[in-house]
This record gives C-alpha cells, structure tokens and sequence, in this order.
C-alpha cells in the first residue's frame, strides 16, 4: 500500500505534554485531496495485568471524567516526560496505585490507541508474583478503589461490558492468553528494554 502525502500541515491546539491538534491537506494514492485532515499526538501510558500469589489480579476503580462515570481499569497511567521507559512507567503506577511490586515483567503489546489521529500508545505488561510492598501513593487529582478479581471474573467483567476501556479489555485479553498457555513460545519472554519505534465481581 502506498502512504499518503502531506501538502500542507496548520496548528489547532498546543496543550502539550497532554494534547497537541493540528490539520493536513493531505494526497491519497489515487490524486484525491482531502483538506483539514485532523491529527493529535497525546501522551502514552502504560498499564500493568499483575497477578498475585492467590491468583488474582488487581483492578482500580475511579471517576473517568471522558465517559463520565467510575470506570474499571488495569492499573495504568501516562508515563513521565520527557523519556520514562514503558516498563518503568508500568513499574511506578502499579506502586503508586496499588502499593504493588514485581520482579517478573513481560511486554503483552504497545498498541496504537487511534490509527487514524496519531501514534500514541497503551504499553501493556504482565507482572507475575505481585506482591505488597509499601501503600500507594495517589496523586493529588486522584481518588480510586482498588479491588481483586480472579481471571474468570474479570472475563466474565469484559464480556457483560463492566470493564469497557478499550486498552483495559486489551490488556486483560492478552494477559488471559499467556496465563491459558495459549501465546506463542516466541513472543513469551521477558521484556527488558524500551518499546519499539515504530471488576464488579468479588475475587473467589
């Protein structure tokens, strides 16, 4: 496939390091034009399925003010500016918000939010042998729940739409399907370095 080609880009909006609009005329393969084609570059964050000795894996439940209600997530949040790792990002949240640790890390995927805007990314890990260490300590614009959830609820949560943040259901998946056995011997391996360029039901 080919790429389209920028003619002409104009700035909407600099709000960085949270938001940054700008428009591009840009031309299609085929000669069409299309005028004020709307891009975005926001802030990638990582977010970390972390299961415990018990079998269960954490979930934090807070006021989203996108949709405009509490929301269930993996715990999750942006990384630091300017160069934070993704795998110290995924490492610093899940203590922050959870008072948890790790020492087995693994890289489930660093997905593109919005194909059609930009190349922000949710950097997704599991975190295997969690464990407390320390409280957490919540930023001061932040006020959430933490609660535990065994595999086949958070399924269960994902599939009657409790859980509907797409990177969250994401995450979840992909940490169901190492723990089923099902990912390949290939991409099961730890993950050292940094990413590349390119619920509601109680724990049983």
């Amino acid at each position: 496939m080919h790429p389209w080609e920028t003619l002409a880009s104009r700035p909407l909006l600099d709000r960085r390091p949270w938001l940054t609009v700008w428009e591009e005329d840009v031309r299609l393969p085929d000669g069409t034009i299309i005028h004020g084609y709307l891009r975005s570059r926001a802030r990638d964050y990582a977010m970390t399925f972390a299961l415990l000795a018990d079998g269960t894996v954490p979930l934090v439940r807070q006021y989203k003010h996108g949709p405009g209600r509490p929301s269930y997530d993996l715990p999750a949040g942006y990384l630091d500016e300017p160069r934070e790792a993704p795998l110290a990002g995924a490492q610093r949240e899940l203590h922050e918000e959870t008072g948890l640790v790790a020492d087995t890390w693994q890289a489930l995927g660093h997905l593109v939010i919005d194909t059609n805007r930009g190349e922000d990314r949710a950097h997704i890990f599991l975190a295997l042998g969690a464990r407390h260490e320390g409280a957490p300590h919540l930023d001061p614009t932040e006020s959430l729940e933490v609660s535990y959830h065994t595999p086949d609820a958070l399924l269960a949560m994902v599939c009657l739409g409790e859980i509907d943040s797409m990177a969250s259901v994401a995450g979840i998946m992909l940490g169901l399907n190492v723990l089923s056995g099902h990912e390949s011997t290939a991409r099961h391996r730890p993950f050292t370095g940094d990413a590349p360029d390119l619920s509601g039901s109680p724990a049983q």
